[in-house]
């Protein structure tokens, strides 16, 4: 991990944040007070906001900066947001080999693990290489229509096919490795990375892997069969997933971007090559992090009942 300073940083947050919002403003400041060069995603910014903005005259300690000027200049991604925001992030800059490190402006925070209180001086510490870097898969989704691919994106928690707004169950039939699994009825079908199974899979009753397992999660939701089960499998698996009935199915990737499938479709998943690298403060502890995030070890009268809002957008912003 590059140590020296003078590094280029991207600071990412959420769209429609305001120049002259404190958070990232701050982050910016605690950069560039500490030498590095700092790049802000224009991505934030509405149209009403100029990239030349009255903010950005006065402290011209950080450049405003398209995607592609990211990807050719940073060395390090600062996500500022929930996780709604730190997986839009880390889908744009899934084709390269930036470290993504997360500040939490949002709830649960399962991917953003720097509070607000404590950026100064655990986010310097953590670029300077006082850090647990980790790596996490991504799934490759495409969907097919008679052979030909439609559809191609990649999620970090969890592809999801569901049923139409107009009701009934979706109809899918699952092969794995080209063996048929089962054909299934249900809600819903969620294929999950380690990363996601803390989020929509788990309110859906799946199993948490571990970050470091090498597997994927099969988890249906309210299934007309209540013998289907979730299943974890191996990273190599390739899934496809054929639509034999239903109207209006939804495939949808980490829950923000959604496609459409007919029946007649192939919906084919696997994990990508290319992983992403996260960065954690060196005393990050995942256990710790579901004991703080999911409330173990309380009784069940102290536990809030935050918890039940897991499977909003994959991880509670």
């Amino acid at each position: 991990m590059p140590k020296q300073k003078g590094m280029c940083i991207a600071v990412f947050a959420k769209h429609g944040a305001s120049p002259k919002q404190a958070i990232w403003r701050s982050v910016v400041d605690l950069l560039a007070a500490n030498a590095f060069n700092v790049l802000v995603c224009d991505s934030m910014l509405t149209r009403s906001t100029s990239r030349k903005s009255k903010a950005e005259d006065d402290h011209p300690n950080f450049e405003f900066a398209n995607l592609e000027q990211i990807k050719k200049k940073a060395k390090i991604a600062v996500i500022i947001g929930g996780d709604g925001t730190f997986l839009g992030t880390a889908r744009e800059l899934a084709d390269c080999n930036i470290p993504l490190i997360g500040i939490n402006q949002g709830r649960l925070g399962f991917l953003t693990d720097i509070r607000l209180d404590d950026i100064n001086p655990t986010l310097i510490d953590t670029i300077k290489g006082q850090s647990v870097s980790e790596a996490r898969a991504y799934l490759q989704g495409q969907i097919l229509r008679q052979g030909k691919v439609v559809e191609n994106h990649i999620a970090l928690n969890d592809i999801v096919i569901s049923r139409g707004i107009v009701g009934g169950m979706v109809e899918l039939r699952v092969e794995v490795d080209g063996t048929f699994m089962y054909d299934l009825r249900a809600d819903g079908l969620i294929v999950s990375t380690p990363t996601g199974s803390t989020a929509y899979a788990l309110s859906a009753d799946g199993p948490i892997l571990h970050p470091s397992l090498a597997g994927l999660l099969i988890v249906p939701v309210a299934p007309h069969a209540l013998t289907n089960r979730p299943i974890a499998l191996p990273q190599h698996s390739t899934i496809d997933i054929f639509v034999t009935g239903g109207k209006q199915t939804g495939v949808h990737f980490d829950m923000q971007f959604n496609g459409r499938a007919k029946v007649g479709d192939q919906i084919r998943i696997k994990v990508s090559p290319h992983p992403i690298q996260l960065l954690h403060p060196a005393r990050y502890d995942y256990f710790a992090m579901l004991r703080q995030k999911l409330h173990w070890s309380a009784s069940p009268t102290e536990a809030p009942h935050r918890t039940r809002g897991l499977r909003d957008s994959g991880h509670a912003k």
